[in-house]
C-alpha cells in the first residue's frame, strides 16, 4: 500500500497541479500548494481509514460473517466517505504543511480520520 501511494501522489500532484478550482473568478482559488496537499491528504487519510477500520474491535465482530467482496465493498464505501469529509475538517495552513512535512500530515490525518470515521459508518450502516 505504501508503494501505491509514493507512486500515486506525485503522478496526483502533477495531474492536479494545473487542474481548474471550477470558480466564477469571485472566489479565491485554492493555492497549488493547497491543492497538492489536498490530494496527499486524501490518499493518506484512505490509507489510514483502513488501517483503523481493520483495528477496531467492533468492525471485526460486523464483519465476521461477510465475505471478503462485502467486506471490502463496506470498507471502500466507508473509507470513501471518510476520504470526502475528513479534508472538510482540515485548515488551509494544515492542507500547505500536509502537502511538505511528511510528520506533519501523519498527525493531520490521524485527527481527521479520526473526527470522521464513527458519522461514516453510522452512515454505511444504514
Amino acid at each position: 500500500m505504501n508503494k501505491l501511494a509514493l507512486l500515486l501522489v506525485p503522478a496526483a500532484m502533477f495531474l492536479t497541479a494545473c487542474a481548474s478550482t471550477g470558480t466564477t473568478g469571485t472566489e479565491a482559488a485554492a493555492t497549488p500548494t493547497q491543492q497538492l496537499g489536498t490530494v496527499a491528504l486524501k490518499i493518506a487519510i484512505n490509507a489510514k481509514c483502513t488501517t483503523e477500520l481493520n483495528n477496531l474491535p467492533a468492525w471485526k465482530t460486523a464483519t465476521k460473517l461477510m465475505t471478503e467482496t462485502q467486506k471490502t465493498d463496506v470498507q471502500s464505501e466507508i473509507c470513501g466517505c471518510v476520504s470526502d469529509k475528513a479534508p472538510q475538517s482540515v485548515t488551509a495552513v494544515d492542507l500547505a504543511t500536509a502537502a511538505l512535512d511528511p510528520q506533519a500530515r501523519a498527525t493531520i490525518v490521524s485527527n481527521a480520520v479520526t473526527k470522521t470515521i464513527n458519522a461514516c459508518v453510522a452512515e454505511a450502516v444504514q
